[in-house]
This record gives C-alpha cells, sequence and structure tokens, in this order.
C-alpha cells in the first residue's frame, strides 16, 4: 500500500518524459461547450424543417387523394355519389389504387389517412393531419355550383378550393359538412 503513491509519482514523471499529457478540464469544458452551441443551433433547424415535410406530406397526399377522386368521378358516371360509403369506416375511393388509406365520418390520424365526405354527389372534400404543425389540410372540389359553398359563401363556385385549419386537432380534422378553414385559396394551398 505504501508504494501507491509512488508508483503515481513516477508515472507521472514517465508521462512527462515522453511529453504525453492528457486533456485539462479547461480544455474538455470548451469543446463540450462548442458542442451545446452547435446543438442549439441545429436541433431547432432539424424540427422546422421536419414539420415542414410533415405539412408537404400533407399536401402531396392530399393532391394524389384528388387524383384518385376524379378517377372515380369519371369511372362512376360523373359523380361522387358513393364515394363515401356513409356510416362506413373505409371509403370506395380505396379501389382507386392511391397508396394512401381512405376513412368517411372519421378523422385524419396522419398525413396518409385522408378523411373523405361527399355531398349531393358533385362536392368532395378530402382531408389530411399533419400531426408535428398540428394543422389540418383540406382540398374541396365541386363540380356544380353550390347554393352556399361547405367552407362558407366563398366556395360556392365550380372549383378546387385548398383550405388549412391551424392550429387544430386531429378530432377536428373530420371531413363534414361543417369543417371550416381558417384559409383558403383557389390557386393552390395557403401557407402553413
Amino acid at each position: 500500500m505504501k508504494n501507491v503513491p509512488e508508483r503515481l509519482r513516477a508515472r507521472r514523471l514517465r508521462m512527462e518524459e515522453l511529453g504525453e499529457q492528457g486533456f485539462t478540464l479547461i480544455e474538455l469544458l470548451v469543446v463540450l461547450l462548442i458542442i451545446g452551441i452547435l446543438l442549439a443551433i441545429a436541433i431547432p433547424t432539424f424540427l422546422s424543417v421536419t414539420k415542414t415535410a410533415n405539412n408537404t406530406a400533407a399536401q402531396s397526399n392530399l393532391q394524389t387523394a384528388l387524383t384518385g377522386a376524379k378517377t372515380y368521378y369519371e369511372a362512376n358516371n360523373q359523380t361522387y355519389t358513393a364515394l363515401d360509403t356513409s356510416n362506413a369506416t373505409v371509403s370506395n375511393i380505396s379501389q382507386v389504387d392511391t397508396g394512401l388509406q381512405y376513412v368517411s365520418a372519421a378523422k385524419s390520424t396522419a398525413t396518409n389517412v385522408i378523411s373523405v365526405y361527399v355531398k349531393n354527389g358533385n362536392v368532395v372534400e378530402l382531408l389530411a393531419w399533419s400531426k408535428g404543425t398540428n394543422e389540418c389540410w383540406g382540398i374541396l372540389d365541386q363540380t356544380a355550383a353550390q347554393a352556399s359553398g361547405l367552407w362558407g359563401s366563398g366556395t360556392a363556385g365550380v372549383g378546387t378550393y385548398y383550405g388549412i385549419l391551424k392550429p387544430s386537432t386531429s378530432a377536428q380534422c373530420t371531413a363534414s359538412n361543417t369543417w371550416s378553414p381558417t384559409s383558403f385559396l383557389t390557386t393552390g394551398f395557403p401557407t402553413g
């Protein structure tokens, strides 16, 4: 036991002679500080990119769903009737292979789950939930003028409308005659 301090001293002297020195505490703290600063910059950027990607995925999936709905419309004698089967969990649009999951009378729970609502056979509403931003994205396609539009008086005419409801919950992302976006456009999706 008495030799332990002597051995440690001898080892330290050998290391000094060979020029081997370890990192000092200050050097280690500086490295940790630099890593912390880099993480503080990188993490918010990463989260922002992830949220933007979720919104883009929802919008892209809605465009795909709209293409599938229009294909169904053309194949079904130019009517959306029976596109969403009332009180069922899976829409008939599933017969058109879009790679998405469709639900009627139910909420969208993810960007690839599209909530579907049909009114009078000539109006279809498609919604997708973006979990990262808590935003519900929607497309409303009308093939005939309506007395009153589903999303308000500005959507009574024939055309395709793009909307967003923010902030929202996934429970609010259910296609129905009462869904009301915070903003909508006819030229493409509003900014998220």
